[in-house]
């Protein structure tokens, strides 16, 4: 058996965008931006990156994702990632990384402690 899962926490790049597939499916798409750690002597010689992740929620709670959350709020993530391939109008195939939401809490707070243990 394997798998894959992801946990993070970050902020929304933009607001939460909600479409419908053929078959009337909610999804919501929006990307999360998490700053990469460094150490007190590293942070003093540099900025920090930003990683930006791809995410993604399907059905009702993608619905209520649209209209609880918007660009800058900070989330906890869990999820799987997959791989989506799709070919442009030059024919060229591409292919992305997207995060699948399990599980998605708004952060009100800086210090919250979030049992991770608990998601299991």
């Amino acid at each position: 058996m394997s798998f894959s899962q992801i946990v993070f926490i970050g902020h929304l790049g933009h607001d939460p965008e909600l479409r419908y597939t053929k078959n009337q499916t909610a999804v919501v798409n929006f990307s999360v931006g998490v700053p990469e750690r460094l150490s007190l002597q590293a942070a003093k010689d540099r900025e920090p990156k930003t990683y930006w992740h791809k995410c993604r929620r399907w059905g009702k709670t993608a619905e209520q994702h649209k209209n609880s959350l918007k660009k800058g709020d900070k989330v906890f993530i869990k999820g799987t990632l997959v791989y989506d391939s799709w070919q442009d109008k030059a024919d060229r195939w591409h292919k992305d990384a997207i995060i699948e939401i399990e599980h998605l809490e708004k952060m009100y707070y800086e210090n919250i402690s979030i049992d991770l243990d608990s998601f299991k």
